[in-house]
């Protein structure tokens, strides 16, 4: 069993999605450790099942807390603005006075040596 090629991949894996299964919950641990008690609570309830015991005290800054973190997840992985080989712009974002700068950004950045080159001296 171990000779297949589709285990071997899997046990390679084990640490990476160890990680980010451990991130994850981590990450949610410290959320609802930073909660108020009665947010807290109404976690508890929507995880019990224990709809009835909702009030709405709890449950209306709880919706506001989760609004406000969509927002800023949105926010976020909103594409910027993209700048192409040539220097030009493919989203709007920048003023048309920054065209220049932004092809002499480009020139330098694709001009540039590798750390490899900086470090051999080449």
């Amino acid at each position: 069993m171990l000779n297949n090629v589709a285990v071997q991949w899997a046990i390679r894996r084990v640490l990476d999605y160890g990680g980010w299964i451990g991130t994850f919950v981590g990450g949610l641990l410290w959320f609802y450790s930073n909660l108020t008690p009665s947010q807290q609570s109404l976690i508890g309830g929507l995880v019990e099942g224990n709809w009835q015991d909702i009030t709405l005290g709890s449950l209306i800054p709880f919706l506001v807390l989760v609004w406000s973190q969509i927002i800023s997840f949105r926010a976020t992985v909103k594409p910027q603005a993209v700048v192409e080989e040539n220097g030009k712009l493919v989203t709007n974002t920048l003023a048309p006075a920054k065209e220049k700068e932004v092809k002499d950004a480009v020139q330098h950045v694709s001009s540039r040596k590798s750390l490899i080159e900086i470090l051999t001296g080449k």
